[in-house]
């Protein structure tokens, strides 16, 4: 009887040590790429960082005809701070189909964490990204500080013709500008809410890669999100106002 109490005591040691130890993500969000291929999912431990903490970003590749962890997969890694890259992993490979990546976020704000799957079982695929954005130093309302780009994202098949005529030249960065803005303001285009620079900018110069992205996004090489990513950049450094 001793024996038993004095085996049971450890045990409870070592359940309650266990729990402890375990660690404290948030439940994962999920997306599919934007070639429709395989799920990812991403979360993060603490699941409402702040500045200098360690943190912990947990990717899962997940098989879309079975919901299970999908094993073998070339993947990267990109950390964006609005259009400056802070953090990255060229391709690698993952056996088990999950992984842990340690980081730590400078500042408070938004950043974007891009995953770009490139191989499946050892098979090379066209890349496909599943994008997520991470609020680092908000309020924390006991939820998952991370979400889907994808989310409240609704954008006409028409304004492609637009991205085109831009992409193409037809029209400059002012006039393309200038008709988001407007289809934005009317509710046409529907995007994740994004906060509005304090500064107008005067003379609209937009980088080469949110024009690029308008082009590939007009020939249906990218998906909405990827699209609405150069919108947002647009919105943030005060050349679009919604």
């Amino acid at each position: 009887m001793i024996f038993l109490k004095s085996t049971w005591k450890y045990f409870a040691v070592f359940l309650v040590l266990s729990i402890i130890t375990i660690p404290a993500y948030a439940d994962p969000t999920i997306q599919t790429t934007s070639g429709g291929t395989i799920k990812v999912g991403f979360e993060t431990n603490p699941a409402s960082p702040n500045p200098g903490d360690q943190t912990q970003l947990k990717i899962s590749f997940i098989n879309k005809q079975t919901n299970a962890i999908q094993v073998h997969i070339d993947y990267k890694v990109i950390v964006m701070e609005g259009t400056n890259q802070v953090f990255g992993i060229p391709i690698s490979h993952t056996a088990e189909g999950a992984v842990s990546i340690p980081f730590q976020f400078q500042s408070a704000g938004t950043y974007q964490v891009i995953v770009e799957v490139d191989g499946i079982v050892f098979q090379p695929i066209p890349p496909e990204t599943a994008k997520f954005s991470i609020t680092v130093g908000g309020q924390s309302t006991g939820g998952n500080s991370v979400v889907s780009t994808t989310e409240a994202i609704k954008i006409p098949a028409w304004v492609k013709n637009n991205a085109k005529f831009w992409y193409d030249g037809s029209i400059d960065d002012s006039t393309f500008a200038s008709g988001i803005q407007y289809l934005i303001q009317q509710g046409i285009i529907k995007i994740p809410p994004t906060q509005s620079s304090d500064q107008v900018s005067q003379n609209v110069k937009i980088p080469a890669w949110v024009k690029n992205n308008a082009g590939f996004w007009s020939k249906g090489q990218i998906d909405d999100s990827t699209f609405v990513n150069g919108i947002q950049w647009l919105i943030t450094n005060g050349i679009i106002h919604v």
